[in-house]
């Protein structure tokens, strides 16, 4: 008789009980080092345009001997979904057993894409930013933007934090309700009323916008101050000049990722980077090879694109704890 193929099911809700933001940041970190140290390999993205719904579709894949973790991420944005009551973002984890191409589980992909992004986003705080910050500022009202402010919460507490939304009306009712929201769960935050008078105040700037042309100037950016780019994930976005990258400390999640759909892409066009002469990754930072922040006046902007190692690490996390806890549901396939 053949074996039969049982999968653990784990949806958002499961998620929410199982994986916290502080367990999710040290399994990040350790998908970087092993990334940075060819120990997991992230396969090319496939991400593509669907004319159809004025959306986007792509894959994550990857593979991580040590963790025996392989799998891939089904994921898009469609800009309409608002108006049938979904989530603009969608996303389906699978994970496959390496040694025999089976299933093991199938996860809900929004869930684990916004805290591994909300992990990535603390990672890049933690070896970029300053020390003595008191100033953050997000662009965005997002499913993201509320992911960086849980990341910047848990990196510093009660820190001041500032909203802008760039889609807003005169007012900024956007931000102000967004911000009524996370003020809501403990995180202090005001919108701003200029997003120029809030940027050169700001010590920290987080974007996380689908924007394809420049949201901020590289003019107003002060002395010190570092940049969490996260809106960038495909080619043709863009949240920030090239100047601003010309006069930063770039740091990578993946350079291959970062110079074909992050802020990256477009200063290779600008003849800044090649794939001889390019920024390090983060990975590389933590691992100390190479140099993160070493002025205070410097300026720093972190390239996240989201790597599959990522979701993967994060994934195979919550099996780890929903086999512990035995609280899994899982169906047969045969």
């Amino acid at each position: 008789m053949p074996v039969q193929r049982e999968v653990m099911v784990l949806s958002g809700t499961d998620l929410s009980r199982l994986l916290s933001l502080a367990d999710v940041i040290p399994v990040i970190e350790a998908a970087y080092l092993a990334a940075a140290r060819q120990q997991a390999v992230v396969y090319p993205v496939i991400r593509e345009p669907l004319p159809a719904s004025g959306g986007v579709f792509g894959i994550k894949s990857g593979y991580w001997p040590d963790h025996h973790s392989l799998g891939l991420k089904v994921a898009g944005y469609w800009p309409q979904n608002k108006g049938k009551g979904l989530d603009n973002h969608q996303a389906m984890i699978v994970l496959v057993d390496p040694m025999t191409g089976v299933p093991r589980a199938i996860i809900d992909g929004n869930f684990i894409t916004a805290i591994r992004t909300s992990a990535a986003g603390a990672v890049g705080l933690r070896y970029l930013a300053r020390d003595d910050a008191q100033a953050v500022l997000i662009i965005g009202t997002g499913v993201q933007a509320d992911a960086q402010a849980r990341a910047i919460n848990w990196w510093r507490p009660q820190i001041e934090l500032t909203v802008f939304e760039p889609l807003d009306s005169p007012g900024q009712p956007m931000a102000k309700a967004f911000c009524d929201r996370l003020t809501e769960h403990g995180i202090p935050a005001r919108p701003a009323r200029s997003l120029e008078d809030a940027a050169r105040a700001a010590d920290v700037i987080v974007t996380t916008t689908p924007a394809t042309q420049p949201v901020l100037s590289r003019d107003w950016l002060s002395a010190g101050t570092h940049i969490n780019a996260m809106g960038a994930d495909t080619a043709g976005k863009q949240e920030h000049e090239t100047a601003t990258l010309r006069d930063s400390l770039v740091v990578v999640d993946d350079w291959v990722q970062a110079s074909q759909l992050g802020e990256c892409q477009h200063a290779v066009k600008a003849g800044l980077y090649s794939d001889q002469e390019h920024p390090p990754s983060i990975g590389e930072v933590i691992a100390g090879k190479a140099a993160g922040r070493t002025d205070h006046g410097q300026l720093t902007l972190f390239d996240a694109t989201g790597l599959a190692v990522q979701d993967l690490a994060a994934a195979e996390l919550a099996v780890r704890i929903a086999e512990r806890q035995q609280e899994a549901r899982t169906i047969i396939l045969d």
